[in-house]
């Protein structure tokens, strides 16, 4: 079988590229994933212009990608429902070929194929010296009907504040506390700095429209920042938990429950009908969470993952709590 014909997106005709990334968006949204329409535009004007690396297979898939000093995030498109496992491998392929000696780790999606499909790629891209699978769950539930009675208790010794009122960076010193040591370590980010900038991206509405209702800190005396949780809207029905704090040394007594029931209550103040959330199969304290409350797998992903010899190993969001 001929090799598909790999070309920078710089070479793509503007109506075929603006095509692409619209089908890479549609794919991507049904999956549960949020992204604002605005995009499509601006990725497929930034991949002409070369202000975004990326590589196109005419008519057939795309591959794009944006770098950190320590790893690479990219994504690869199947285009048409094709279920062309040749073009995902080709386009992983060229990522790997071109950042592999650039940076320590490339870590990419893949949308576009079907589940067996994407089966088959990953057992050929498991043959790569220095790969490996991440596979995550979405995980979804109703939001709860109004109930009888008063709000939601805070813990005892605990008081509720806006996210608003912390300073970005203390939240980033806890979110990243908060995953070292499990399955999700550096997923989202490898410096308390990444994680700061990740965080600034949800409160800024750049991964959906943040629902400051439904997100808050938790202080410990009125003053230790101990847990905290923060929501986002994927479309006027759907709210998406995007990150759960929770102190390390505060696990398992209660604080993620906590925070989890009451963002499902103020979630139905503000007339939500469904939350989800992401999660890694290996984290079982996290699921086990989930599962308590009432989430269910609506659907899965892989983060397809290169790594370089002595680039250390990756993982984030969310953990037991």
């Amino acid at each position: 079988m001929p090799v598909p014909d790999v070309r920078p997106a710089t070479e793509a005709r503007p109506d075929a590229l603006l095509e692409l990334v619209h089908s890479a968006r549609k794919e991507l949204v049904a999956r549960g994933e949020s992204i604002t329409s605005s995009w499509v535009e601006e990725a497929a004007n930034d991949l002409k212009a070369g202000r975004q690396v990326g590589w196109t297979i005419p008519g057939r898939g795309l591959a794009f990608a944006s770098s950190r000093p320590t790893r690479t995030f990219a994504h690869v498109h199947v285009a048409d429902d094709s279920d062309d496992v040749e073009v995902a491998e080709a386009l992983l392929a060229v990522l790997i070929a071109h950042f592999g000696t650039l940076v320590p780790r490339l870590e990419s999606g893949v949308s576009g194929l079907s589940e067996e499909a994407e089966s088959t790629l990953a057992e050929r891209f498991l043959r790569v010296p220095g790969a490996s699978i991440l596979l995550r769950a979405r995980m979804e539930r109703l939001v709860p009907p109004a109930l009888p009675g008063p709000p939601l208790a805070d813990p005892p010794g605990f008081e509720r504040t806006s996210v608003r009122s912390i300073p970005v960076a203390a939240l980033a010193e806890l979110d990243w506390r908060s995953f070292q040591g499990t399955p999700d370590e550096r997923l989202v980010a490898d410096t308390v700095e990444e994680d700061r900038q990740s965080l600034e991206e949800i409160l800024n509405g750049r991964i959906g429209r943040f629902l400051e209702e439904a997100s808050c800190a938790l202080l410990r005396d009125g003053r230790e920042l101990v847990g905290g949780i923060l929501v986002s809207e994927h479309d006027p029905r759907t709210a998406v938990v995007l990150d759960l704090l929770v102190e390390p040394s505060e696990r398992r007594k209660g604080i993620g429950r906590f925070l989890l029931l009451w963002g499902l209550r103020a979630l139905t103040a503000l007339g939500y009908s469904s939350v989800r959330l992401w999660v890694t199969e290996a984290n079982r304290p996290a699921r086990a969470l989930y599962d308590s409350l009432g989430f269910s797998v609506s659907g899965r992903s892989r983060i397809f993952r290169y790594e370089r010899e002595g680039g250390g190993s990756a993982a984030h969001p969310q953990t037991a709590a």
